[in-house]
């Protein structure tokens, strides 16, 4: 006789949130970093080459908890503020950074409209 596995909620709701950004060129991390708190490290390169990552957390295996984390991620995204982090003394050209501050803010627009495309297929694939 043989015996089902079963998987764990956590892992079935990974195994969504893994497919759906791995379909749009995310790739994934993820950790568990509390007994009821797991970690989700997304990361892509932008349209510019710069190596973009965030990381959203979900609490005791709750999809809706994951899903609030990330739109609250992609709601409090801040474009002027995300270009001006890579104007300083170590983007503007640097550790592949563009040069040109509009190339800049054209690309951290390409990055908001990237996790937005994140945000609604993960919120397809789990509510």
């Amino acid at each position: 006789m043989s015996t089902l596995k079963t998987q764990s909620k956590a892992g079935c709701i990974e195994n969504k949130i893994r497919n759906a950004s791995e379909s749009l060129g995310w790739s994934l991390n993820t950790y568990q970093s509390s007994t009821n708190q797991h970690t989700f490290e997304f990361s892509q390169f932008s349209p510019a080459g710069q190596d973009f990552s965030f990381e959203i957390t979900m609490e005791d295996e709750k999809a809706e908890s994951f899903i609030k984390s990330l739109r609250d991620y992609y709601e409090g995204f801040d474009v002027d503020y995300e270009t001006y982090l890579w104007i300083g003394s170590d983007g503007h050209g640097k550790n592949g950074a563009p040069y040109y501050m509009k190339d800049i803010l054209v690309d951290m627009e390409s990055v908001e409209d990237m996790i937005q495309k994140l945000f609604q297929a993960l919120e397809d694939a789990l509510i």
